[in-house]
């Protein structure tokens, strides 16, 4: 029938594209696998990726590199990697292991906009309804006008952690103390507008006094909500701020006492810790001890892999503080960017991949990375596989690596290395506790769930589904409904079935999807379109065929006290059937 199809949709929206094969709901296309560092996958995978790493770090002679990855649902590792460099300053740690403190910059905005949440506090508030005195930096505006000054009253919490508030990017980073730059066409320094402050060659930090002095001489860069994202280390100390204003208390306390102490992050400061010998310090570097005054909330943290691992962990765990909607909603996406694969949350910089997994399906991988000249970090969250990536670099910059982006091309390494892996562990996991064959005598029911070997799909083939003596597959072409009560034209039928979020101790809910034409065709009819995957529109299919109100397409899945389905039931066909043979593929 033409609603059950996503030809049917796409004919209500007025389209005229077919879907790729398969085209599954966004998101996890099976549970996230709870042993992955036992899987055989894995750990064959994991000896590579070491091997890797073996080659990358032959020529670092001066960088250290600590990676974790780990699953919020295992009590081991995955990969933990660590190469302590020949050259090292004696200050430091003389071996890196997975405790050994590193700054971590940026990745440091995670913790005012969580602070933000806890509190209750709404990132749509206005930042003027805490911080009324934003309006008085337009005083030191060259002139009072879109151009010149910020409309602060437009700008809201979330607009400043997700960058698109338009408002400069930094203050403190003003180069006219460095050198004379006449020679490159700036005009001679005028001594009345230096600002004297820095940390850096000699020159004090910028305290919040220079901020509200002087910020408000630097021009806006956007209006509030524009397309373009403008990045903003400056936004995050004026978070700080608000919260400071909006609670009472001290930001860094509370990170502290709400955040770091229950998760026991003992290896995680605010500013440098007291022993030196806690921290990787590349030969001579300077960067070690350098503060960044007013701004330190964009990035002042230190901390290690272990630590960040916890944190990654609790957030995917829903142990932050925040209830899980909250967390879900947290980790969204605000706006987008001009590379096609990366979306900005608040404060997640959120990459997007159709080449990490076998079946090419999008996976989005949450991070938020930070870079200080010789410090580079990454905290990675993977929620379609409960994963968390931690990177931890320290070091000149790499011969033949652009700088900065050596944690990225790591990271890169060790997701291409690592997720088909992962992949396949849940896979083989899936296999044990829900494939198989499904029945129940007194309807004549019956459902085989498997994973072949060889199949790259996403979720589960329904090989066979039997309801009342009916052969759901072989019927389907035929089956019309209102309000298009026309049937589809092929019979090149395939359903597959999609885990989905909404669960209870001992259900899980799933959904069936059919995929009604030929890859051929798919494929010739995408490549008409102007943007990818213009036909992958399972959002708008989901839950639309219903009989006596009850979904065709719900399956709910009763589990035992190991997480095994027992049986499961097929809500819009009112049957219940019991899980007779376990397996359904050989995924190994």
């Amino acid at each position: 029938m033409v609603l059950f199809s996503r030809l049917a949709l796409l004919s209500e929206l007025g389209a005229t594209f077919a879907l790729r094969e398969h085209c599954p709901p966004f998101g996890p296309v099976l549970p996230a696998p709870t042993k992955p560092s036992v899987d055989p996958a894995v750990v064959s995978a994991v000896a590579a990726f070491k091997q890797i790493m073996g080659v990358v770090t032959s020529t670092y002679n001066y960088s250290a590199v600590a990676i974790g990855l780990k699953s919020a649902q295992d009590d081991n590792y995955l990969v933990n990697y660590t190469y302590t460099p020949p050259n090292r300053d004696p200050r430091g740690a003389q071996e890196v292991g997975l405790d050994t403190v590193f700054r971590i910059a940026s990745a440091s905005k995670i913790f005012p906009v969580l602070a933000l949440l806890r509190a209750g506090i709404s990132l749509d508030d206005s930042v003027t309804k805490y911080l009324p005195q934003l309006r008085d930096l337009n005083k030191q505006a060259r002139e009072q006008n879109s151009i010149w000054a910020v409309d602060w009253d437009e700008i809201t919490l979330g607009a400043l952690a997700s960058h698109v508030a338009g408002i400069p990017a930094d203050l403190s980073n003003d180069a006219t103390p460095y050198g004379n730059f006449t020679p490159y066409g700036f005009p001679p320094v005028n001594q009345s507008k230096l600002l004297n402050c820095s940390s850096m060659m000699g020159l004090p930090e910028c305290g919040e006094d220079v901020f509200w002095d002087r910020f408000g001489e630097r021009a806006p860069v956007q209006l509030p909500f524009s397309p373009n994202p403008v990045y903003s280390n400056a936004a995050f100390a004026i978070l700080r701020y608000a919260f400071e204003a909006a609670t009472n208390t001290s930001y860094n306390d509370v990170i502290q006492n709400e955040i770091l102490t229950p998760l026991n992050m003992t290896h995680t400061f605010a500013t440098k810790p007291d022993d030196d010998s806690l921290g990787f310090i590349p030969t001579g570097d300077q960067y070690w001890n350098y503060s960044l005054g007013y701004g330190g909330p964009s990035g002042s943290y230190y901390s290690s892999i272990n630590d960040l691992t916890k944190f990654g962990q609790a957030i995917l765990s829903h142990n932050v503080g925040l209830r899980p909607a909250q967390t879900r909603k947290w980790l969204k996406p605000m706006t987008g960017v001009s590379s096609a694969g990366m979306l900005i949350g608040a404060p997640w910089e959120i990459l997007r991949t159709t080449n990490a997994t076998k079946d090419g399906r999008l996976v989005e991988i949450y991070i938020k990375g930070g870079d200080l000249v010789t410090y580079h970090s990454i905290v990675a969250l993977i929620p379609d596989y409960d994963l968390v990536a931690t990177f931890l670099i320290a070091g000149p910059p790499i011969p033949g690596e652009a700088a900065g982006l050596t944690s990225l091309l790591l990271g890169s390494k060790l997701l291409e290395t690592m997720l088909p892996a992962v992949e396949q562990a849940s896979k083989n996991e899936a296999v044990v506790n829900y494939g198989g064959t499904y029945t129940d005598e007194a309807t004549n029911s019956s459902v085989k769930l498997t994973i072949d070997p060889e199949d790259n799909n996403p979720g589960f083939n329904i090989t066979s589904w039997v309801v009342r003596g009916v052969d759901v597959i072989a019927t389907w072409p035929g089956l019309g409904l209102p309000p298009n009560p026309v049937p589809p034209t092929s019979s090149n039928i395939k359903f597959r079935l999609y885990p989905t979020t909404v669960k209870t101790d001992n259900q899980t809910a799933w959904r069936s999807v059919p995929q009604v034409d030929t890859p051929e065709n798919i494929a010739l009819l995408e490549s008409q379109a102007l943007w990818p995957d213009a036909g992958c529109v399972t959002y708008g299919q989901l839950d639309r065929a219903t009989f006596m109100l009850q979904a065709q397409d719900h399956w709910v899945f009763t589990l035992d006290e190991e997480g095994k389905a027992t049986g499961v039931e097929l809500a819009g066909y009112a049957v219940k059937l019991k899980r007779e043979a376990v397996g359904g593929g050989d995924c190994g």
